[in-house]
């Protein structure tokens, strides 16, 4: 690993993250999907799924958008590349804002996934009201912000966020439980949100 903030970080650890993260989050809404074609996997079972997904993307989110000096994230690359890079230097203000508008997120994982908040220590601690827009919007300015960035010190025209699978069959799980008429309707929903997500209008 690099000890220098920059392009090798972003290539090599940043965004084999995000693409992890939005892997995953596309895994569950073809969960999600698979669920309403066939009416299976609720109750306990969903729900563990969900606290699952819910934990993953939130503290994906968090180490994302992470300033410690000590560790390797979206930001750091931003503050370090800010120096160097006049491209990113120029835009730097609205890059950080954009990962600043993931900070209420941060805030639930430091407060009731990392440990439990004191009230009593952080009298504006929020409430845990996590909608599915606002994790959309998360993952969405992690990815603008990445894909500035990775024109800017890659000197790549195009990032491809979501990437194709290459190992293996992903409907080998669900074709035990889904019908095999409805598989085809899961390729479909993966295609179309990928090709949503890699245009930037998921």
């Amino acid at each position: 690993m690099s000890a220098v903030v920059g392009p090798n970080w972003l290539d090599q650890h940043v965004l084999r993250d995000i693409r992890e993260m939005l892997v995953q989050d596309a895994y569950f809404k073809l969960m999600g999907y698979a669920r309403q074609l066939t009416g299976k996997f609720n109750g306990g079972v969903a729900g563990l799924i969900y606290v699952g997904y819910l934990t993953s993307q939130t503290v994906a989110i968090r180490r994302l958008c992470e300033n410690k000096r000590d560790v390797i994230s979206l930001r750091r690359v931003l503050e370090g590349s800010k120096k160097t890079n006049t491209a990113v230097a120029a835009r730097a203000g609205y890059l950080a804002q954009k990962l600043d508008s993931c900070q209420r997120i941060t805030d639930l994982v430091n407060n009731y996934i990392a440990h439990t908040g004191n009230p009593r220590r952080r009298p504006n601690m929020p409430a845990w009201h996590l909608q599915e827009q606002q994790l959309a919007d998360a993952q969405k300015a992690i990815c603008e912000v990445a894909m500035i960035l990775a024109r800017d010190l890659l000197q790549r025209d195009y990032v491809e966020v979501m990437p194709v699978i290459q190992s293996g069959d992903i409907m080998e799980d669900f074709r035990l439980w889904v019908p095999a008429e409805d598989i085809p309707k899961l390729w479909e929903f993966w295609h179309a949100h990928r090709a949503a997500v890699n245009s930037g209008r998921w």
